[in-house]
């Protein structure tokens, strides 16, 4: 493998080991609009030091990236670059130029500029060391929205150029439209839409929600599924899904687990 550490990635190079690897393990990746690969030649995955050095974060099998990895489960899709903190379930669909808010600056200080609360830039802390011979005195500023934490469920919906504030919740089986800019958690089966969006209707009643929450079907392999009409009515379709579950005919899908810090020392 050829790697690079960057600030807050690992830029990997895809070689033949690596390739395999991932290959084995049923990881794809997305290089153009027409067609979907597995791994392909001079390309480039990335991977947060955060996520090889926490042990424990995983991906599931047969699932698909861009090219940052986070956690995801089994059946989603990703068109995207995500953050490495995401959380992403089964059986998601995300379009491309999905996004996070950016960090917000402190409006009540003497300055919204990055001298009051960021280490890190060169170029100011020069500054400083030129005129007073130190780095300034900087204060941390840690406001909701820099909250390094988002959940996506199972079978959520996310449309192209969706915004999405850091810290919420998208419930399962939401559909977030496009363009959408989503400041607060989302319920369960809920669409969203607007700026800020704002819920149009829910999928389904409140009764088949509550089927489709109880059952979870989310943790069964949707291949269990091919000899149920697609085009029934949901609660006819659910008839016919709760009694495989109830009398065992069908089992939970155990993915098998690619832990991301396999991926960097393979």
């Amino acid at each position: 493998m050829i790697w690079k550490k960057l600030v807050d990635y690992y830029k990997i190079k895809i070689n033949k080991q690596i390739e395999n690897f991932l290959n084995q393990h049923n990881i794809f990746f997305i290089k153009d609009k027409k067609r979907i690969y597995r791994v392909f030649k001079e390309y480039f995955i990335h991977v947060s030091p955060k996520l090889i050095h926490g042990g424990g974060i995983y991906i599931e099998e047969y699932c698909r990236f861009l090219t940052h990895l986070h956690k995801m489960g089994s059946f989603s899709y990703t068109g995207s670059i995500l953050p490495a903190y995401v959380n992403i379930g089964r059986y998601c669909s995300i379009a491309s130029h999905v996004s996070l808010f950016a960090t917000q600056h402190p409006l009540s200080r003497i300055s919204t500029a990055s001298f009051t609360y960021e280490k890190n830039h060169l170029f100011i802390n020069n500054a400083s060391i030129d005129k007073i011979g130190k780095c300034f005195p900087t204060k941390d500023y840690n406001p909701s929205s820099s909250i390094e934490k988002l959940n996506i469920e199972n079978d959520v919906w996310i449309g192209k150029d969706a915004l999405l504030k850091q810290g919420i919740t998208l419930g399962n089986g939401c559909v977030v439209g496009q363009r959408a800019i989503v400041t607060k958690d989302v319920p369960p089966y809920a669409i969203v839409a607007g700026s800020p969006a704002k819920i149009i209707r829910y999928r389904f009643d409140p009764k088949t929600i509550e089927r489709l929450l109880k059952i979870q079907w989310w943790n069964y392999h949707f291949a269990d599924f091919h000899d149920i009409d697609l085009n029934l009515d949901i609660n006819r379709y659910l008839d016919i899904l709760e009694n495989k579950i109830y009398k065992n005919k069908i089992q939970k899908y155990v993915s098998n687990k690619i832990f991301l810090k396999d991926i960097i020392n393979y």
